[in-house]
């Protein structure tokens, strides 16, 4: 059984690796990596520009995702209540149609460019991205598998559907509606 897992698992990573991808996911991928500043700690002092709930399961409100800026970069924050917990996070923040997306709209969450599993307990993870690499508005889907209550959810911030026959969800934000 273990065997089995392994080649659908090595399978799987030849298939990702083997797909083509644009420029922009490339750009971001590479920004994901300049993107060192991530903590699992929310950056003390920085200003709250926007925030919505994280919905666990599509019912239940695990806690937030809020939007800062901190100087140069923008900071995307999860922050759980209660008692759930994140155990990985992954984040899309730029172009609305860069999306990314199957063909039937649905997300493809393995494309993110911002993604980390996260220690047992963790309670708050903030990602850090340089301002300067996006547009002035953009969309953040933030997508997280968490622990609570009712068990192990996948969690999206609320906002618009993303599309497809999923419940997966993003936000709109403009870097301007917040003091910088």
């Amino acid at each position: 059984m273990k065997s089995k897992l392994l080649i659908l698992l090595v399978g799987f990573t030849v298939l990702l690796s083997c797909s083509k991808e644009s420029d922009l996911e490339l750009f971001q991928k590479n920004n994901a990596e300049d993107a060192l500043d991530s903590r699992e700690e929310p950056i003390p002092g920085a200003e709250i520009c926007t925030q919505v709930d994280l919905m666990a399961g599509q019912h239940y409100d695990s806690g937030n995702v809020e939007v800062a800026i901190d100087g140069e970069n923008l900071l995307v924050t999860y922050t759980m209540e209660g008692d759930w917990v994140l155990n990985a996070t992954h984040l899309f923040v730029g172009e609305c149609s860069e999306r990314p997306a199957n063909k039937s709209g649905n997300p493809k969450i393995g494309h993110f460019p911002y993604a980390a599993t996260h220690a047992q307990g963790t309670t708050s993870y903030t990602y850090s991205i340089p301002i300067a690499s996006l547009p002035n508005c953009l969309c953040i889907a933030a997508h997280a598998e968490v622990s609570g209550p009712s068990g192990n959810e996948t969690a999206w911030g609320a906002g618009l559907p993303y599309g497809g026959n999923s419940w997966a969800m993003y936000f709109e934000y403009c870097l301007d509606q917040c003091g910088s």
